[in-house]
């Protein structure tokens, strides 16, 4: 047994520069010695043995400690002369703080927790505060500790405790990774999280649950990659992760992880990132029920990328701008762009083209249309009262197709079940087997029913159920970027998709091609002449060709307007001749197509998202693949730029 005197006494007997040795340099030189036991012994011969303490110190482990010690190589050897056996044999308070495993176990058996979720100021910094203003530097008080679950990579769920503090002088109250101004007559209390750049290391997730930042990376590039629900990320996490079972019984916390930590993991992380490039901290409401903390402020962000469009709008390279000399004419630049719907879906406002906001994902009717709308008999083109417990009015023909509805809804139901458990198990249709599933609600619902008095069957059409959007309408760069999207509610109207594209390329730089599957349609609407007048002056100079694909096997050859207007083949400046004299197409005109095979996979993960986070997830998916795109096109020598 070694005593702290009776190694102070055989340091300085040993040497007398030993003296000079401060107590955190024999503490490194303790710690870093035996975490390199194994690379000391691997240096010796096969005749010693692991359990005899080596009596020499190899060149290279004297180097290393003589650098991490910052003591010299002399005394290094001396250290080790002395504390050679404290290194090398096992000791029963050493073994408690030998590895961060060791020590973990040490706490957790003790009671407490290695890692604690602290404020990073000790002393208020609010300029503002009076102790702060008459320099008083006083300690904040009020301190506040509590269970909490931190999600880690390495460890999986880790006990720890969290703690925040107020200041006396401003009543703000610091926490991790955010303070709390208190509210005042004029405002409510908002929560103010730390500035954005860097992000710290671990973000809360919701009042007692934590997670590493990387961690809600690899989970936010899961769904980007892999199309991965949250609800499976969860379950991956649960079965890969290492054994709860050391978390103490007495802990407060689950330690297990939900589906909505890694959504809300997912908004903080992205509301972070957008902030580093504005001013300002962000913040958000603090007593506001978490399921909406940052509806506010995804708003915002949806808001400012409906009306200034995506970071990569004005992007060009040299895969989607091609440099076109005709012969006895100036160069010019030609522009393509691809544009097309992809179902994906969320719920909507059964009223034709409303797009007012859903109160929840269940309503049929949003909360301007609700009340109104809920009172009146579902089949279309009745405006008669429903009776109590129906959706239909007193009318026997209703009525009937009404119990056709549901009815069909009961084998549908157990038809719809198989189905998702076979094909998208565990998606996000929000724990299949715990809600009710509004089945035969993505149409409107149509019954043939006994019209009575001999005259047989008729059609009866009604909207039962919810309504979900109808598209997600994209235009796409050749290269792949994704330049904007827009969602239609109600149709893919070709009057929508002129609108879109004039709103996507008003004071911008626009297309010299506009490549849709079916321009033989859009093209006659934009130069129709009753057609709104901007609409048919921003055309004026944009071909209108379709993909190649879609024209070769998708539209009649019998089609004189399409064979004449909208073939690919017309336009040269679209074409080139390789090596072996044969024509290609410059631009890649199917981009849009094989875009849709990797955005159409987020069906199933939106499908019961509400229109806020709906908006904002697509859009961070986007943004998120441009990021990569423009990557690879500078990676491999596009020269990814903006226009000017």
């Amino acid at each position: 047994m070694y005593t702290l005197a009776g190694i102070v006494e055989a340091l300085k007997n040993t040497s007398e520069g030993a003296a000079t040795l401060r107590t955190t340099q024999l503490l490194a030189f303790m710690v870093i010695s035996s975490k390199i036991r194994k690379n000391i012994l691997g240096l010796y011969p096969s005749t010693q043995h692991p359990d005899d303490t080596p009596i020499l110190l190899p060149a290279e482990a004297i180097t290393l400690l003589s650098r991490s010690c910052d003591i010299s190589e002399d005394l290094v050897e001396v250290c080790w002369t002395v504390m050679r056996d404290m290194v090398w044999k096992s000791d029963d308070i050493w073994d408690c703080i030998s590895d961060d495993r060791a020590v973990e176990c040490t706490f957790r058996k003790n009671g407490a927790s290695q890692k604690s979720l602290w404020p990073p100021t000790l002393v208020c910094v609010n300029h503002e505060c009076p102790y702060v203003q008459n320099e008083k530097r006083l300690k904040l008080s009020g301190l506040k500790e509590r269970h909490a679950i931190l999600y880690t990579k390495a460890d999986g769920p880790v006990p720890v405790m969290k703690y925040h503090i107020t200041c006396n002088g401003c009543k703000r109250i610091y926490h991790h990774d955010y303070y709390v101004e208190p509210s005042t007559a004029e405002k409510k209390a908002r929560r103010y999280y730390y500035s954005c750049d860097p992000i710290p290391d671990i973000l809360q997730l919701s009042e007692h649950s934590f997670a590493e930042t990387s961690f809600i990376r690899m989970w936010r590039s899961n769904m980007l990659h892999a199309h991965v629900s949250a609800t499976n990320c969860a379950k991956i996490y649960q079965t890969s992760t290492p054994n709860p079972a050391l978390i103490p019984t007495d802990w407060k916390v689950n330690p297990g992880l939900r589906p909505e930590n890694i959504y809300d993991g997912f908004k903080l992380l992205s509301l972070l990132e957008h902030y580093q490039t504005c001013s300002g901290l962000f913040n958000v409401l603090d007593q506001i029920p978490q399921a909406h903390r940052f509806d506010e402020a995804m708003i915002c962000v949806n808001d400012e990328i409906r009306v200034h469009g995506q970071p990569e709008i004005d992007h060009r390279c040299d895969k989607c701008v091609r440099h076109w000399i005709e012969k006895g004419k100036a160069a010019k630049e030609i522009f393509a762009v691809v544009c097309d719907g992809v179902t994906v879906g969320r719920p909507t406002c059964a009223v034709p083209h409303c797009a007012g906001m859903l109160e929840n994902t269940k309503q049929t009717y949003c909360v301007v249309h609700c009340q109104q709308m809920e009172r009146i008999c579902r089949i279309i083109g009745c405006s008669n009262m429903v009776e109590s417990g129906h959706k239909t009015c007193a009318e026997p023909e209703h009525r009937h197709a009404e119990e056709k509805y549901l009815d069909a809804g009961q084998a549908t139901f157990q038809l719809k079940k198989r189905w998702e458990r076979a094909v998208v198990e565990g998606d996000e249709a929000q724990h299949l087997e715990e809600e009710e599933l509004d089945t035969g609600s993505e149409a409107v619902f149509e019954a043939m029913v006994d019209s009575g008095k001999g005259k047989g069957e008729k059609k009866i059409r009604g909207q039962f159920g919810r309504k979900r959007t109808h598209n997600e309408q994209l235009i796409i760069a050749p290269c792949g970027m994704i330049l904007a999207r827009e969602t239609f509610l109600h149709s893919e109207a070709f009057s929508l998709v002129a609108k879109f594209v004039v709103k996507t390329f008003n004071g911008r730089r626009c297309p010299n091609h506009f490549i849709y599957d079916t321009n033989c349609i859009l093209s006659q609407y934009v130069h129709n002449p009753k057609t709104d007048p901007e609409i048919q002056n921003f055309f004026e100079n944009i071909g209108l060709s379709v993909d190649v694909f879609h024209f070769k096997c998708k539209h009649k050859e019998s089609d004189g307007y399409c064979a004449k207007h909208c073939n690919p083949y017309q336009f040269k400046e679209m074409l080139y001749v390789d090596e072996n004299g044969k024509e290609r197409w410059f631009f890649n005109t199917s981009i849009a197509e094989q875009t849709n095979a990797w955005f159409g996979q987020y069906h199933s993960m939106c499908r019961e998202m509400g229109c806020i986070f709906y908006e904002f997830f697509l859009n961070e998916m986007i943004l998120l693949h441009n990021e990569q795109m423009k990557t690879k096109l500078y990676n491999d020598g596009y020269g990814p730029t903006y226009w000017q």
